[in-house]
């Protein structure tokens, strides 16, 4: 299979001949991946272009799977131009683009949504962790394998949502009460990374203002409306280099409201959405640190090295490699007939065999049909 090696700054490409990758789907990136995937720094600029193809286009080139909550309208229009920061501020700032959005990250995704809303899903999220942790420790046989194991929730087109919850907590061997709270509406296809039941349940749930709550004598999950009155006790790590600055902000912007400090975490008694404004702040502060420690030059395309080994490859077959490996390149007129035919062209990899810097791998990989390969710090732009 074709694939990068990435070794510090070099970066080898081994493509094998006659393969083509494109209608494969993009392997999302999780956990500490989805994390190192958002600190890493690129560029972005769109001009008038919709919500929903933004959020593609984002998944295509990094593997981050951008949910969109069903509040906000995928037709919306984008335009921004971020220059060379962390992923993370650019969906940040994708999001910003449309009236009253914001973006709330998780453990397998990005949500964009309401701002005044979606704050609350990992709020949601770790207080179904600990009701979760309950489950675990009921007796053998009280409790089905998998309803805390982990599913890999995916439908089609026209999904409805209540049907998608009684569908997986069915499959899970869950009792689901009170299902009817959910409204009829018609959803599009989606594959979900591998969660719980309750951690679906609370992304389908919250986008009806509604909440899943887990029984602690057994497998049933009741909906319920958001009480945002009740008062929660959660506890968050913070890493130490964030805590001044996290402390500052939650001061200046909820001074009544004390956070109770511990090695590495920190402890907040409130209700649900002064708990999303602290996930939001946390968000915020930690993308912050990660564009004040991002180096440009030391990551720069132009000096980066690269080698690629392989046979018979298309430009467009390489372009969906770099894309989908996170390396911006822009292709001058890419829609038009004539560039449509150049991108059709085996490229001659007999120049890029051996280990060399950006500045020169780009241009004598595409430069044999290319008049212009401009190589940038974090892109590169090829023309006629």
């Amino acid at each position: 299979m074709a694939g990068f090696v990435w070794r510090w700054l070099v970066a080898v490409l081994w493509l094998p001949a006659a393969v083509v990758l494109g209608d494969e789907p993009v392997r999302l990136v999780t956990g500490s991946a989805l994390q190192k995937a958002l600190a890493t720094s690129a560029a972005w600029s769109a001009d008038g272009v919709t919500l929903r193809s933004q959020l593609q286009t984002v998944r295509e080139q990094s593997g981050i799977l951008v949910l969109r909550d069903r509040r906000t309208d995928p037709r919306a229009t984008v335009t921004v131009d971020t220059g060379f920061v962390p992923r993370g501020v650019i969906l940040q700032q994708i999001a910003a683009a449309v009236p009253d959005c914001g973006a709330v990250v998780t453990d397998g995704y990005v949500l964009v949504g309401p701002a005044d809303r979606i704050g609350r899903l990992p709020v949601l999220l770790k207080v179904v962790g600990e009701q979760e942790n309950v489950w675990k420790k009921l007796p053998a046989g009280r409790l089905p394998r998998k309803a805390v194991s982990g599913l890999q929730p995916e439908w089609s087109v026209g999904a409805e949502p209540r049907e998608i919850l009684e569908r997986f907590a069915a499959e899970c061997g869950i009792e689901l009460e009170r299902a009817e709270l959910v409204p009829h509406d018609v959803w599009d296809a989606v594959r979900l990374p591998r969660q719980s039941f309750a951690e679906l349940a609370c992304l389908v749930l919250l986008q009806f203002d509604l909440q899943p709550v887990l029984s602690a004598d057994g497998p049933r999950v009741r909906i319920e409306p958001l009480d945002e009155a009740r008062v929660l006790e959660l506890k968050y790590s913070v890493p130490p280099k964030q805590k001044e600055a996290l402390q500052g902000v939650w001061q200046q912007r909820h001074p009544e409201v004390v956070l109770r400090w511990s090695a590495g975490s920190v402890i907040l008694s409130a209700g649900l959405d002064l708990q999303a404004d602290f996930v939001r702040l946390q968000q915020q502060v930690s993308l912050a640190a990660g564009q004040a420690t991002s180096a440009v030059p030391g990551d720069s395309l132009r000096t980066r090295q690269f080698q690629l080994q392989g046979e018979r490859v298309t430009v467009e077959y390489l372009l969906q490699e770099f894309r989908r490996n996170r390396i911006v390149i822009e292709v001058e007129g890419e829609g038009e007939p004539e560039v449509q035919r150049l991108l059709k062209a085996v490229v001659d990899l007999s120049a890029v065999r051996t280990k060399q810097p950006g500045a020169t791998f780009f241009p004598a990989l595409f430069g044999g049909h290319f008049r212009v390969v401009e190589v940038l710090d974090d892109r590169v732009r090829i023309g006629r």
